[in-house]
């Protein structure tokens, strides 16, 4: 079966199937995956025992420290084989000892998490009755906070673990729904062990609700690899019960990727029995519940209002009353209105980001990218991608949740800059420079007298120039960075003077003295004006910009953004 087949039938199934979810749904809403979460636990141990800063070991995209990693404990004994299932538990053990520090690390991680589209999709079925059963193994609260949204309080649904197990048994054999089960516990719970011993004693009566559920209902699973023995003896158990899963089983997996063999023997023994059995692939979470909403005519208005809403976005924290008290002090920051919400991914092999960085300027490629373990992230061309980066790689979509905005050693926050001052550059005729972390635009050296630059030149006193006792140059120019705050990205100016890149210590010896000269005077009054002159440089008269990194948006993901030209202002309560 097909994903538009599922979408037809699904309006007609979707009271009679159980939902099992995995860690695959976690990652839409910007958690890491399982062996995101091995790497950073061998990042932790092998630093700790080998006396190496962790911050050396940040970026586990690269593969030369991965290797580096691996080989250290490929010479150790009784060590699990890389990528097995019992890496998890293994190293999360060994890198936090206690229980307590384990929580503590799962609780660091959920901090601050916001569910996804595909969550926001769920907690309205839940409502709706559309979705009266759904397991997870996840620890996280996704599914609980989608019923929330929907139900407005923590009545009328029900949630159980393995701290409640009975009750959540009572309400199962009540045939009350809608009914969420974490078949691992919630990481709440006093049991909380992470560990293989845990996964493989499951709670008898949690089990029993999933291996129950195959004599009245069918099973659709999505974002659940298949590994955990205890999940999967449980699902065979269902079919041994008569007339199993009477209303089918769906497997959904990822475009292009195959299923574990625990998975191929489950639905061949199912098949064996005579009960539908379907493998359906799909893109990701969210655009597949995005899917499969559009098979169902009677979503009410409001639901779908709610959920055309910005679901990455966190509630505003209460704020003072608005300031009467001058001075009036305006602010450096630009309302961001629209940005990016996806770019592609295109999973090659290459080294880290100096790598990509590297190969996209000997191919001289039209093609801003950053370096994720998952692969190559950026905007661009789809055959931009592959002449770079090779032909026959798997490419997808790849979410960017605003969460990354708020931190600013995110590579996803880095990329966003460098597409919006790239695409202000390729549309007015502007220099784009990056150094020392910092993304930068200058004015075009050879349009220096333009017109365009005139009330810029007038704030500054000239816009280009020599450096004095040197073969340098100088040029006007402005950061960009992206500060996300209340709920909002906002676009940082910070006007600057940047010089041509020294070819020595000895001239570099000129650059700092000249820099601060020439910005000294730079107070409010003056900076306002220069900060005003760049505004108008950027958006002439509008009050507000519409721009895109290219042209067009042929075969690739573009990146669009919208800016407004106003400032914020504040005032003193």
């Amino acid at each position: 079966m097909n994903l538009s087949e599922f979408i037809q039938l699904f309006p007609l199934r979707a009271s009679n199937l159980a939902w099992l979810f995995g860690a695959g749904t976690s990652v839409s809403a910007g958690l890491p995956t399982a062996y995101d979460l091995v790497w950073d636990f061998k990042r932790r141990i092998y630093c700790a025992e080998q006396n190496y800063e962790l911050r050396l070991f940040e970026n586990l995209s690269d593969s030369g420290l991965r290797n580096q990693i691996q080989s250290y404990f490929d010479g150790k004994q009784d060590y699990p084989k890389k990528d097995s299932p019992e890496e998890y538990s293994f190293y999360f053990n060994k890198a936090f000892v206690t229980p307590s520090a384990r929580r503590e690390y799962i609780e660091s991680l959920l901090s601050g998490v916001k569910l996804s589209y595909g969550h926001k999709v769920l907690g309205a079925f839940m409502k709706l009755g559309y979705a009266p059963l759904i397991f997870t193994t996840n620890f996280d609260k996704a599914f609980e906070n989608a019923a929330i949204e929907f139900f407005k309080s923590s009545e009328g649904w029900f949630c159980t673990d393995i701290d409640n197990a009975e009750s959540g048994l009572k309400y199962f054999q009540s045939n009350n729904s809608p009914l969420i089960v974490k078949l691992h516990g919630d990481y709440y719970s006093e049991k909380l062990k992470n560990t293989s011993e845990e996964l493989q004693n499951q709670d008898s009566k949690l089990r029993g609700i999933l291996s129950g559920t195959s004599l009245n209902k069918g099973l659709a699973v999505m974002g659940y690899s298949g590994r955990d023995n205890s999940i999967m003896e449980t699902l065979r158990e269902g079919l041994n019960k008569e007339n199993p899963y009477p209303h089918g089983i769906f497997w959904f997996i990822r475009s292009g990727e195959k299923p574990l063999k625990g998975v191929e023997d489950f639905l061949n023994e199912a098949k064996e029995k005579k009960v539908e059995t379907n493998l359906i692939e799909i893109e990701t979470f969210d655009t597949a519940w995005g899917d499969f909403i559009k098979g169902f005519s009677s979503i009410p208005d409001e639901i779908r209002d709610q959920l055309n809403e910005n679901y990455y976005r966190f509630d505003n924290r209460p704020l003072p009353s608005k300031g009467t008290k001058l001075p009036l002090l305006r602010l450096n920051a630009l309302e961001i209105e629209k940005f990016p919400a996806t770019a592609r991914i295109y999973k090659c092999e290459i080294g880290g980001i100096k790598e990509v960085k590297s190969k996209i300027k000997e191919k001289q490629a039209n093609i801003v990218a950053i370096r994720k373990r998952q692969g190559v992230v950026g905007f661009g061309s789809d055959s931009e991608f592959k002449r770079v980066f090779g032909e026959n790689n798997e490419m997808d979509v790849f979410n960017i949740p605003d969460k990354h905005l708020r931190y600013d050693d995110s590579t996803l926050k880095s990329l966003l800059i460098e597409a919006l001052a790239k695409a202000i550059c390729n549309q007015l005729d502007l220099k784009y420079t990056y150094r020392r972390g910092q993304h930068s635009i200058l004015i075009n050296p050879k349009k220096r007298d333009s017109d365009d630059y005139k009330v810029l030149s007038n704030s500054i006193g000239g816009v280009f120039g020599d450096i004095p006792s040197s073969n340098l140059k100088w040029a006007a120019g402005i950061g960009l960075s992206i500060q996300y705050k209340l709920n909002r990205a906002h676009l940082i100016l910070s006007p600057t003077i940047i010089a041509t890149k020294p070819k020595d210590r000895e001239a570099a010896k000129h650059i700092a003295p000249f820099v601060k000269e020439k910005m000294a005077t730079w107070y409010n009054n003056k900076y306002n004006r220069i900060l005003d002159a760049w505004l108008d440089v950027i958006f002439g008269k509008n009050q507000q910009l519409n721009i895109s990194l290219f042209n067009n948006d042929e075969d690739g993901i573009n990146a669009h953004f919208q800016i407004n030209k106003q400032t914020n202002y504040i005032k003193f309560s």
